[in-house]
C-alpha cells in the first residue's frame, strides 16, 4: 500500500493512502505516527513469523530456497568442510 506522510497547516500530519485516494490519519504527531507504524509493523512482522513456523512444523519448505537441515549440513560441509562441519556439530552436543 502506497502512504504518503502529509504535513497539515496546524503543523500535524495526515496520512494518504494511494490504495483508498482518502486520509487514512489525520491530526497526527510524528510521535503518534512513529508508534502506530511501529505497531502496524510488529503485527506484520508476528504473522509472517508465525506462518513460517507453522510450515516448518509441517516439514514444509516456506520458500523454495530454503534448506531443510540436511540439505544444510551438506553445504556447510561443501563450503567449509568437514572440520567446520564438525564444529558444528558439537555445538549441538554441547
Amino acid at each position: 500500500m502506497g502512504r504518503h506522510i502529509i504535513k497539515q497547516p496546524n503543523g500535524k500530519y495526515a496520512i494518504w493512502s494511494t490504495l483508498v485516494d482518502n486520509f487514512i490519519i489525520t491530526d497526527s504527531t510524528k510521535e503518534e505516527y512513529i508508534e502506530f507504524r511501529i505497531k502496524e509493523e510488529t503485527e506484520r512482522i508476528k504473522k509472517d513469523l508465525k506462518e513460517i513456523f507453522e510450515k516448518i512444523e509441517k516439514g514444509e519448505r516456506y520458500h523454495y530456497t530454503v534448506y531443510q537441515w540436511e540439505e544444510a549440513l551438506k553445504v556447510l560441509e561443501d563450503v567449509h568442510g568437514k572440520k567446520e562441519l564438525k564444529k558444528v556439530m558439537k555445538r549441538l552436543d554441547e
